[in-house]
């Protein structure tokens, strides 16, 4: 039986991600698949490697939604990945014609969890023309019954912290918190319904990732840097990329776009 996901929306909270985690292990049956948690105002997020971030409603989207997905858990890696491709869908959804700046695709992923757009008008060091617009970390439940994804998306161009940030308005988007959330949330349900019916999860996840065939620069944990082309993603989700004679597959790293393949 098909049981409705919970949408609660908070006028503030520290983290959408941490106050999720805590309330579905509290009370799984209250919070079951796809349930979403909103924040008008977030003061304590989290990015990758434990980076800050404070967002308000007039800026930026901060929501979490609970995954329960029905295929094993060593699979779970490519949840963000998915959730990042609905994110895409639903901008290029919102987008009015014309809007898009004038490349090939007007927004997509970065390998391995940001959403950028190619608009950017200044070539920076390690970005080029992308620009982040937003970002998603997936964190498991304590009992591991389930994912919590955690999406942040900039709406406007006020408050943007770092030269490479950028936001969903400079793509034509315009919309409230709660009407992307919802689009993000609806748009969810095909990539992960694919991929537990087995569909290969490279094929939903490398159309929209812009970090393949181009030539990077990876800084691993530890500072170990490669160099070379991200030419595929690994069964697991992992970027592969070709230095020189040899593959790595890297499962963690800061990833800088040096310039086209």
């Amino acid at each position: 039986m098909h049981v409705q996901p919970r949408w609660e929306i908070l006028d503030e909270v520290g983290s959408t991600s941490t106050e999720l985690l805590v309330r579905a292990a509290a009370d799984p049956d209250a919070w079951p698949d796809r349930s979403v948690l909103l924040a008008r105002r977030q003061v304590s997020g989290r990015g990758r490697a434990g980076r800050a971030w404070t967002t308000d409603a007039h800026h930026a989207l901060t929501f979490s939604i609970l995954l329960r997905p029905a295929v094993p858990t060593d699979r779970w890696s490519w949840l963000p990945l998915l959730a990042g491709v609905a994110v895409v869908q639903a901008l290029h959804e919102f987008q009015p014609d014309g809007a898009a700046p004038p490349h090939e695709v007007a927004c997509g992923l970065k390998w391995p969890n940001d959403v950028v757009h190619l608009g950017g008008t200044e070539v920076l060091p390690e970005w080029g023309c992308l620009r982040k617009v937003g970002g998603l970390l997936a964190e498991i439940l304590p009992d591991r019954s389930g994912v919590v994804v955690g999406i942040g998306i900039n709406l406007d161009g006020d408050e943007l912290p770092v030269p490479w940030a950028g936001s969903v308005a400079e793509l034509g988007v315009r919309t409230t918190p709660e009407g992307l959330a919802r689009a993000i949330h609806s748009r969810l349900s095909d990539p992960i319904a694919a991929w537990e019916a087995g569909e290969d999860p490279t094929s939903i996840v490398a159309p929209a990732c812009l970090t393949l065939g181009t030539h990077v620069r990876v800084t691993l944990p530890g500072d170990e840097v490669i160099e070379g082309e991200a030419v595929d993603l690994a069964t697991d989700g992992a970027l592969r990329v070709r230095a020189g004679s040899e593959e790595r597959v890297v499962h963690a790293g800061d990833v800088a776009h040096v310039r086209p393949a």
